[in-house]
C-alpha cells in the first residue's frame, strides 16, 4: 500500500484551494468574507494539513512493518 498518489492529490488540491481563495481576496475583501473565511476555509485548510500530517505518520508505519514483515531467506 502506498500513500503517496493520494497524497499529493490532497495536497495539490488543498494548495490550489487557498490560491484561489487568495486570488478571490483581491476583489471580495468585505466582513462576509472575513467571516467565512474564519468560520469555513482556515479550518478546513487546518483540517487538510493534519489529515496531511497523518497520512505521513500512517505512511511511515505501514513501511516498517512491511520491512518487519520482509521474507529473510538468511534465517
Amino acid at each position: 500500500m502506498t500513500f503517496g498518489g493520494g497524497r499529493g492529490k490532497l495536497d495539490d488540491a488543498r494548495q490550489t484551494a487557498i490560491a484561489r481563495w487568495d486570488a478571490a481576496g483581491e476583489v471580495w475583501s468585505d466582513v462576509t468574507r472575513r467571516e467565512h473565511e474564519a468560520e469555513v476555509v482556515a479550518p478546513l485548510n487546518d483540517a487538510a494539513a493534519d489529515l496531511l500530517r497523518a497520512v505521513d505518520r500512517l505512511a511511515g508505519v505501514f513501511a516498517t512493518a512491511r520491512r518487519d514483515c520482509e521474507f529473510d531467506p538468511t534465517l
